[in-house]
């Protein structure tokens, strides 16, 4: 295997992983929510509104993570001497997965926000 080829599996797999990590974070800030709404619902504490601004929070980290396993890519290719050519298709259309999550932490620093300012009107 070549450098090249050793390359794009190490980037592949980071990538993979940082995927993968985006994906459980969302999800746990989700069920953070959730229950910050049931404590809230039967403790009369506010709660809720704190779990919006965690929500914006995470949003802003996953969104963060996944720019800079992308910008990573592209210093490891390059420092491979990887023509940009060859790999300028995976940078122009990024994987449906890459798409997929920034707009899900997108969404999600959105909600946060909402519920972060109006979590105490929604209860």
């Amino acid at each position: 295997m070549d450098k090249i080829q050793k390359t794009k599996n190490f980037i592949r797999i980071e990538e993979e992983r940082v995927y993968i990590r985006a994906y459980l974070q969302l999800a746990l800030v989700g069920l953070f929510a959730g229950f910050s709404y049931y404590v809230s619902k039967k403790t009369g504490n506010d709660w809720f509104s704190r779990s919006g601004a965690v929500m914006c929070l995470m949003g802003a980290v996953v969104t963060f993570e996944l720019v800079k396993v992308y910008q990573r890519a592209l210093v490891k290719l390059l420092k491979a001497n990887i023509s940009l050519t060859e790999e300028l298709d995976h940078f122009l259309e990024p994987p449906k997965r890459y798409q997929q999550l920034c707009y899900i932490s997108y969404l999600t620093g959105i909600v946060g926000t909402a519920i972060w300012g109006y979590g105490d009107k929604l209860l």
